[in-house]
């Protein structure tokens, strides 16, 4: 067995509304994360999540600073770069990460019959490879074409929760 084998792979979406506190579902994913942290939840990610999230939080923080009329000068830039890497240094200590290879690449192509979107391709290859259990996303469409039990994080939370109350 794997140390990926039957866990729960959460996508970049319930990361990203973890870290930004504006996004809408934001408190769901803090929920989630809770309840996974405190019932110590085999959590794991597609490697490629860890990239993208911390592009996207630095994009973003930026673009936020400049709509707020601060200027992202060398210090402002340092600071957002440190926030982002303390988001996957979070990550990686959460999560184990779902390695990216030829295999995944190979089996998200074959995927491209459920879904035209190659990432989705390869988190559902991500899933398949691991064994994974469940998916949380808070994608509707990912859900929908997944192959595997997917959740919201609100739904998670809420299963995680039962399993340990039994």
């Amino acid at each position: 067995m794997t140390a990926v084998e039957n866990a729960i792979v959460v996508d970049k979406n319930i990361w990203l509304d973890f870290y930004l506190h504006e996004r809408a579902l934001h408190e769901d994913a803090v929920r989630f994360f809770r309840v996974a942290e405190k019932f110590d939840a085999n959590l794991a990610t597609p490697a490629d999540a860890a990239n993208e999230v911390f592009y996207i939080i630095g994009r973003y923080l930026k673009q936020k600073t400049r709509e707020n009329g601060g200027a992202v000068d060398e210090s402002t830039a340092r600071a957002i770069n440190d926030f982002a890497w303390s988001c996957v240094d979070h990550m990686t200590d959460l999560a184990v990460s779902i390695p990216m290879d030829d295999r995944t690449a190979w089996l998200a192509r074959r995927y491209r019959d459920i879904t035209s979107d190659y990432e989705d391709g390869s988190v559902l290859a991500s899933c398949e490879l691991c064994k994974a259990r469940y998916l949380v996303t808070h994608d509707k469409c990912l859900a929908k074409c997944a192959n595997i039990a997917a959740k919201t994080a609100a739904e998670m939370a809420d299963l995680i929760t039962l399993a340990h109350s039994a």
